[in-house]
């Protein structure tokens, strides 16, 4: 879609600093269609990837990263977006395996780290590994990257080591995921004293380099904490990398609503914890979308998949 005339996002500087942005494959899941949209046929059943991008800069690193990567290469600057998931399931908690079970058929092997390797990247080149939220399907395997930062949105902490009981069966987290020396929770945009700033339809926004490449998009609703990335790929051209902000490409276009299920108790659930906050961040994406031409890619956006699987690391969008 062509953006508007006026843009609400910035414009490039005179020696503007650009991003690559590599897809790569972190897995497949099924997801039955009832639990995300609505109206929603009750036995669509659709096997998705679980994605994780990996955004290359010039460099230098980021300060707020510096405190945290042990081994912060000079340039250029490696980050990941999402992990996709664990590579195998003996890395899940046996919760986590049994809530795995009901996502069948699914495909973990052989893990974003092997992809990088296969690609010419090793783990340990990874200055970063920012995370959209902690749910299974997005954490992958931390340690299989022992020398990168982790970012993660506020509050994501008190999610891993409080849980939220009672919200279904895909609310599980494992304690201690992250390694607490190098993991980095942003804090809230509520913060008087905090760097985050207005981005056209978005409250709360963070510019990661301080050059307008890559700016964090607080995108509350599904988890706390859940946050997107705004990657600046060429002189008109951005990428939102969206996470859980929605599961199925007809919520960005408004064909249909958020979905809902009960349990076996009566009780409601939904995929976010917040419905009505999710809602409103898919239409700031849909904005973002509709007046700046932006392409907007979720994690199970299984039609993207399929339209650009061709462009995977070492390959870029």
């Amino acid at each position: 879609m062509s953006p508007s005339t006026t843009s609400f996002l910035p414009t490039p500087s005179t020696n503007q600093t650009y991003v690559t942005v590599s897809p790569i494959e972190g897995g497949f899941i099924t997801l039955p269609e009832k639990f995300f949209i609505s109206p929603a046929d009750p036995d669509a059943r659709k096997t998705v990837p679980s994605l994780s991008f990996l955004i290359t800069h010039p460099g230098p690193i980021p300060p707020i990263l510096e405190p945290y990567a042990i081994a912060a290469h000079k340039t250029p600057i490696h980050i990941l977006f999402d992990l996709g998931l664990r590579r195998s399931t003996s890395r899940y908690l046996p919760i986590q395996q049994t809530h795995l079970n009901g996502r069948q058929p699914y495909r973990l092997e052989p893990g974003v780290a092997q992809h990088l390797r296969a690609g010419g990247l090793e783990p340990d080149k990874v200055d970063a590994v920012f995370l959209s939220h902690v749910h299974y399907d997005h954490h992958g395997d931390p340690e299989d990257f022992p020398e990168s930062a982790f970012v993660v949105g506020h509050g994501a902490p008190d999610v891993l080591q409080h849980g939220l009981p009672g919200k279904g069966s895909h609310q599980y987290f494992q304690k201690d995921l992250l390694p607490r020396s190098r993991t980095l929770e942003l804090p809230s945009p509520m913060s008087r004293d905090s760097k985050w700033a207005p981005l056209g339809p978005f409250p709360a926004a963070l510019d990661l380099f301080g050059d307008a490449s890559v700016y964090i998009i607080d995108t509350p609703g599904h988890l706390p904490g859940h946050m997107n990335l705004l990657c600046r790929t060429g002189p008109q051209k951005w990428v939102c990398l969206a996470g859980d902000a929605f599961h199925d490409k007809r919520l960005l276009t408004g064909e249909k609503e958020i979905g809902t299920w009960q349990g076996e108790g009566g009780e409601d659930f939904c995929i976010h914890i917040d419905k009505d906050t999710a809602r409103s961040s898919i239409e700031r994406l849909r904005k973002l979308q509709e007046e700046e031409g932006v392409e907007i890619v979720a994690a199970h956006d299984v039609g993207w998949w399929e339209e650009n699987k061709g462009k995977l690391f070492p390959a870029h969008l």
